[in-house]
């Protein structure tokens, strides 16, 4: 029997939790699974406007950098979706009433949602850029006037959002990890 055996067998114990404790960790994997549930729900509902309205660009503008634009915005706004249902979503609750699952499964839906979080840059933002770069090259180049601004302003914008989200998503991400120190914390000492 080596260290590492050892390790295990102490992991894998049954343990006592005290049962207030336990019933916080219950309501807390229930309420941040409502939550990704109903954020889930508005960026997929926001994902069929941007389809809908680059489809229609598509169609309505007659320039090929336009165009072409829409089509790599509604590609990347697929994958998006993908990803979000991959990395992002929230998993089916313990059914037991044993702690052991009831911890573990909180603190893994802690860290997917934390990684998805840390990463948003990759998988959520960088797919939209060659798609917004080609499409306001478009609008720079091949729209004379219409209902999109036009300049260097109106690119800030864009990237500024990009990094806004990109940060929002970083503080979320810092939340979380705080959140699951304090769950190994609690679940060290009580468990």
């Amino acid at each position: 029997m080596n260290e590492q055996h050892l390790k295990q067998l102490w992991k894998e114990q049954p343990v006592a939790v005290a049962p207030d404790w336990l019933e916080r960790v219950k309501a807390d994997a229930r309420r941040m699974n409502r939550g990704v549930a109903l954020r889930n729900a508005v960026e997929y509902a926001a994902s069929a406007f941007v389809l809908a309205g680059f489809g229609f660009y598509i169609l309505a503008f007659p320039h090929p950098l336009m165009r072409l634009g829409s089509g790599l915005i509604i590609a990347a706004t697929l994958f998006v979706v993908w990803q979000l249902r991959r990395r992002a979503s929230g998993a089916r609750l313990p059914t037991g009433a044993v702690a052991e699952s009831w911890v573990a499964f909180r603190r893994a839906q802690l860290v997917r949602q934390r990684d998805a979080l840390r990463s948003v840059w990759l998988w959520y933002l960088a797919p939209f850029v060659p798609g917004m770069v080609v499409f306001r090259w478009g609008v720079e180049t091949e729209l004379a006037a219409g209902p999109f601004a036009h300049g260097l302003v109106a690119n800030l914008v864009i990237g500024l959002v990009f990094i806004g989200v990109a940060a929002v998503n970083l503080f979320g991400a810092r939340k979380l990890q705080g959140r699951i120190d304090e769950l190994d914390e609690q679940a060290g000492g009580t468990l």
